[in-house]
């Protein structure tokens, strides 16, 4: 029994060295042995710099173990755009690319129909609300000349972006680490209706201007507050009429026609100015036929 159990051990044995010879060694160097195309950076690309020919190359590299969302031909990323800093020698992800512009200000890539960017300027540090202003901030703007006042086209305005005086995105959701001087807001950019453009621009050049929070992180109430804005500009810049003013447009309407009016009641189209001046010149004509025939009765009694 013993010299069988041997027997039977040793040809296993084989038969298991025979599989991983013939079969697991040779699917494994395939593996890694094998190769595939991919694009490789073969210059520095800053993010938001465009992807072509002459900073990209495909490079014939093993195929083992390569992330799946690797681009493979100069196809896949031509036109594309770096959402990241690029080094020489990086391969492209499609995790780092875009197929439109890449800007600091994302929300400027998609404003609604209808609508624009505008921004007015932060003059006092209290104006701007002490530099704590972060996008998609509800605010509300006031006003300030001789006197301050609220301003019914501007009561709830969503923020876009805060910038500095060199066009920089302030970020005041950080604060500053050591060392590090905080930016100072200089301009607030919103989203605003062609008609809240051209209050605010007359703002910017007429008084000071100061902008109060409404509403943070509460989408939902910041929709109603929009809502509510919309109303607001509907009513002052395109009222509907009441039903006064409706009657009064119809009864003007009316007073217009008289004759067709008239016509209409009898079932007889109005004359016309030809047919008027027809009928002066046959009354006419008849009264003198008359008067010679009352003269020749005349003569002859």
């Amino acid at each position: 029994m013993k010299l069988n159990n041997r027997f039977i051990f040793g040809l296993l044995s084989i038969l298991l060295a025979a599989v991983i010879a013939f079969v697991a060694l040779p699917t494994i160097a395939k593996q890694t042995n094998g190769k595939t195309e991919i694009v490789r950076v073969t210059k520095p690309v800053l993010k938001g710099e465009q992807l072509s020919a002459d900073n990209t190359e495909t490079v014939e590299v093993g195929s083992y173990n390569l992330p799946p969302n690797i681009a493979h031909s100069l196809e896949d990323v031509k036109g594309l755009y770096a959402t990241a800093d690029l080094s020489q020698g990086d391969y492209i992800l499609t995790s780092k690319t875009s197929a439109v512009p890449v800007s600091s200000d994302v929300a400027l890539n998609s404003i609604p129909s209808g609508k624009v960017a505008i921004s007015l300027t932060v003059k006092t540090l209290a104006s701007g609300l002490s530099d704590k202003l972060q996008p998609n901030d509800i605010i509300r703007v006031y006003h300030f000349l001789d006197a301050a006042e609220e301003v019914p086209e501007l009561r709830f305005v969503r923020v876009l972006s805060v910038t500095d005086a060199k066009g920089v995105n302030v970020d005041n959701t950080k604060e500053p680490v050591e060392d590090e001087e905080k930016q100072q807001s200089a301009t607030i950019t919103v989203l605003a209706s062609p008609e809240q453009a051209r209050v605010i621009t007359s703002l910017e050049n007429d008084g000071v201007t100061h902008v109060a929070l409404i509403s943070r992180n509460n989408e939902k109430l910041a929709e109603e507050l929009l809502a509510e804005q919309d109303v607001i500009l509907q009513e002052i810049y395109f009222p509907e009429p009441s039903d006064e003013e409706t009657e009064e447009m119809a009864g003007d309407g009316e007073a217009e026609n008289p004759e067709t009016d008239a016509a209409g009641e009898t079932g007889e189209e109005p004359a016309s100015g030809e047919e008027k001046e027809s009928g002066k010149e046959t009354g006419t004509s008849g009264e003198i036929s008359t008067d010679k025939e009352g003269n020749t009765e005349e003569n002859k009694t």
